[in-house]
């Protein structure tokens, strides 16, 4: 019962400093502030009751009765704290509705009669710390992003107003929209098949025994793990139009300097960084796809006298399927949420709808014009496309494999 004991104090912590940052927040005035406290005390006897009645209650009896009480309890904490959401109570809501039951469950489970239920405890709670993170972090704002995109969020009084499907009309009427969806597209159309080849090259050249091979993997996996903003100074000033190699090249054989971060070259730019970068990683897991092909098979092969070419085409590829499906899935996701690459090599200041993928949308929406309500419905549409491109890469290799 520690769990309890700590989860208590910490509780008490949100209790001490929470009051008048809620106060603040909301106007409904000091009675407000009584009902969520209320709230607060009836929440924490829906958990006192709960334990009683389903963990250490023996009776039948007492356990409905108990169950009963706190189910009423229960329900008024529930719409108090709806209504402390709308005012800005949403960590505490949070809290109460993650926290709260994954703990609950897990002391009842050590306190139940089932053997394995008590045994499979102890698994549960090394799970619990992600689950929870995972849940306040990342599903509850993705849920609270759904629904803020039927909605108009008005910063200036708290203020929520269901808008419904307006937010996805604007998007016909954007001029900015459709450019960045169509940026979007063309750099992953850019991106994914380039990455995969260089990343799949290297591995072949790697994979083979040369003297300093593992430095060159790590020469090769160092653009991945090093900073972005110093890759991305030292990718700009190669393709700088007055003094980079790139540009001096093409002046030495006659032709003119090329605008790199200019359009129709800024998307291409950004995809070859993209690539640059990321084919170290998905070196490393062709790397460990190839290392995995039996020996037998290329020895098979070279005894009925087939070529490099034909051990890599019938043997090397064919072993290679389920790897190609997984780096072409990560990079189809990675390269549909393309953000940071953008910024950095454009230093965010490139005009127009040049460079201005969906993401990069989403963002000046959202923190230049403070219009969250739009930026979700956007965010939405993002998802819907990269879930509609992932089934259907399921739907092709399911086919393949056929």
């Amino acid at each position: 019962m520690y769990v309890f004991s700590l989860f208590r104090i910490i509780d008490f912590g949100f209790i001490m400093f929470r009051l008048p940052w809620l106060e603040a927040m909301i106007s409904f005035g000091t009675g407000y502030m009584y009902v969520v406290n209320l709230a607060m005390i009836l929440g924490w006897i829906y958990l006192a009751l709960g334990i009683l009645g389903l963990v250490f209650s023996k009776s039948e009896k007492m356990a409905k009765i108990l169950t009963l009480l706190c189910a009423v309890a229960f329900a008024y904490h529930l719409i108090t704290l709806i209504t402390a959401f709308f005012a800005g109570g949403f960590t505490y809501i949070s809290i109460f509705f993650l926290v709260i039951p994954v703990i609950f469950f897990l002391g009842a489970a050590q306190n139940s009669r089932s053997k394995k239920l008590r045994n499979n405890a102890i698994a549960y709670s090394f799970i619990a710390p992600n689950l929870i993170g995972f849940s306040v972090f990342t599903m509850i704002p993705m849920g609270f992003a759904l629904i803020l995109s039927f909605m108009q969020w008005e910063l200036s009084d708290n203020s929520f107003t269901f808008v419904w499907l307006d937010n996805f009309k604007r998007m016909a009427t954007d001029h900015l929209f459709w450019p960045s969806l169509r940026n979007t597209a063309v750099f992953t159309i850019i991106a994914v098949p380039l990455t995969m080849v260089l990343a799949l090259c290297l591995a072949l050249l790697l994979n083979n025994k040369l003297k300093g091979r593992a430095i060159f993997r790590g020469v090769m996996f160092f653009p991945y793990v090093a900073s972005l903003i110093a890759m991305a100074a030292v990718w700009n000033q190669i393709f700088h139009p007055s003094w980079g190699p790139v540009n001096q090249l093409l002046n030495w054989f006659g032709l003119e300097s090329i605008q790199f971060t200019t359009s129709p070259w800024i998307i291409p730019n950004i995809a070859f960084f993209t690539a640059w970068r990321n084919m170290g990683y998905f070196m490393i897991i062709y790397l460990a796809g190839l290392q995995s092909i039996p020996i037998e098979l290329y020895e098979a092969a070279s005894m009925d006298g087939a070529s490099s070419w034909k051990r890599f085409l019938y043997v090397t590829w064919p072993q290679l399927r389920f790897v190609t499906f997984f780096v072409s899935v990560m990079l189809t996701i990675i390269c549909f949420r393309v953000f940071d690459q953008v910024i950095m090599i454009t230093n965010n200041d490139v005009p127009g709808s040049a460079s201005t993928t969906l993401v990069v949308h989403i963002f000046r929406i959202a923190f230049r014009n403070w219009d969250f309500g739009y930026a979700s419905s956007i965010a939405l549409v993002l998802l819907s496309i990269v879930l509609t491109v992932t089934i259907i890469q399921f739907l092709i290799q399911k086919r393949i494999e056929r």
